[in-house]
């Protein structure tokens, strides 16, 4: 072949290598400061290939509640590049009826008198606030449509039930007298232990953790009266209700099922026995594991596994026979937030735990709340000033990606007590990224698309 011929090749070559190259970085590049030309491929069901995850509960949250438009929710999650939507439908003492249109008697009832409206009206609020089943169905469609692979991560409540439920699966309500029939007693196991000079009985102990979660009673503790009680795992109505929800936000579709506080009822036992290995405590840590199998065995007979996941602690400290958990969380400590710096021991120690126990399964960090003013989500959007929130972000996120463990970016969600000062757009107690009052959307945006591009 001519040598000429050979040198024409050879620059062809190169310069098609180059143009090759040149524009898969132009592509990246154009892809952080241009979402229109972002195609969203996802980790295709598989947990394991998350890189991004968000918080944001619920993404049914309209703009009546703090939340937006689904098409802006929709560009939101696509913006930050979203593998996993954690703890994106919540129910906690409310409810959840099937559509805005079908609304049992006893449920509108309930609601007229808790929000202070008429019966006529909770058709509206339910639909305005896009707390039914039904929207719960047609969101994720709606963005699984768009962001196809997505790992929808929906959220239960092991520590609470309403005063007046509904069994999403049968229709079943449950009255007062049904719900109270489900709450924990600690002398159903003979153990009286007293708290501040007095024994908590059923009553006693029902009447502390709901002053724990703000309710206050003027004429004194009435459970007719309570949002809801702290039910016992080891009951079979309870264990029933509670597998509904879970098989109705799989049907709606939800990939995995995050149990909030499973083994709170085991740790309550622990710290009145102060035995890990009371009969008590045993069988309440053995009946929360059983739910993790039932959700599994249900996602099964649907074709499809269902991830199942809770907190890293206590559950890391019990010895037994192990749930069959596909991934863990934990969430930062206040302190940690205040000051910015994280316990090196303590992640070490619950890092090694959860290795002990489950291996190399999926470990994601968060802030979480809990309707105090100490909560880490109320010291990290109370305490700290928007700079201070943004510096946290990005040191944890490079410290927990140093530790092998996926943070939740503070999207949308996460409940402030009720006393708090700022709020998201001036009237929501919940956090919210895109809020001017805190004004961290942009840094998360910049974390995530770093994140999903490695």
């Amino acid at each position: 072949m001519d040598k000429r011929i050979i040198i024409v090749l050879i620059i062809i070559i190169f310069f098609a290598a180059l143009f090759a190259y040149t524009r898969q970085n132009i592509t990246k590049i154009g892809s952080l400061n241009n979402m229109q030309n972002f195609t969203y491929i996802g980790p295709n069901g598989n947990l394991s290939s998350v890189k991004v995850a968000t918080l944001y509960e619920k993404v049914t949250d309209k703009e009546f509640i703090g939340g937006r438009s689904l098409n802006e929710t929709v560009k939101v999650l696509k913006e930050t590049r979203a593998d996993m939507i954690f703890r994106g439908f919540w129910i906690w003492n409310a409810p959840v009826p099937e559509s805005s249109d079908n609304i049992p008697p006893e449920i509108i009832d309930l609601a007229a008198k808790r929000l202070n409206i008429k019966p006529e009206q909770v058709p509206e609020f339910i639909e305005k606030s896009g707390l039914s089943y039904k929207e719960l169905e047609n969101t994720i469609s709606a963005i699984k449509k768009e962001m196809p692979g997505i790992i929808f991560v929906g959220a239960l409540p092991a520590q609470s039930v309403g005063r007046i439920e509904i069994d999403p699966i049968t229709g079943k309500v449950y009255n007062n007298e049904d719900t109270w029939d489900m709450a924990f007693d600690p002398q159903k196991w003979n153990i009286n232990y007293t708290y501040k000079g007095k024994l908590l009985t059923k009553d006693e102990f029902q009447k502390l953790e709901a002053t724990n979660n703000q309710e206050t009673f003027k004429n004194g503790y009435d459970y007719r009266q309570a949002y809801g009680y702290f039910p016992d795992i080891t009951n079979p109505d309870f264990q029933e209700l509670f597998l509904s929800w879970a098989k109705k936000q799989i049907d709606s579709g939800a990939d995995a099922i995050w149990i909030d506080l499973l083994y709170s009822q085991a740790n309550v036992l622990k710290g009145m026995t102060g035995d890990l290995n009371h009969h008590a405590v045993r069988e309440s840590y053995d009946e929360a594991s059983k739910m993790v199998d039932q959700i599994h065995k249900y996602g099964e007979s649907k074709g499809k596994h269902v991830y199942v996941g809770t907190w890293s602690e206590p559950v890391i400290d019990y010895q037994g026979v192990l749930p069959k958990l596909d991934f863990v969380t934990t969430t930062p400590s206040s302190e940690e937030i205040y000051y910015g710096k994280f316990d090196e021991a303590r992640w070490s120690r619950i890092n090694m735990g959860v290795k002990n126990k489950f291996g190399n399964i999926p470990h994601f960090a968060f802030i979480d709340w809990g309707g105090r003013p100490d909560a880490p989500i109320d010291v990290f959007s109370q305490r700290l000033s928007v700079n201070e929130q943004k510096e946290f972000l990005k040191k944890a996120d490079e410290f927990f990606s140093n530790k092998n463990i996926i943070f939740i970016y503070p999207v949308h969600g996460a409940d402030f007590w009720g006393g708090v000062k700022t709020r998201a757009f001036g009237k929501f107690t919940k956090y919210d990224s895109l809020a001017p009052e805190f004004d961290t959307y942009d840094i998360i945006k910049k974390l995530a698309n770093k994140k999903a591009l490695k």
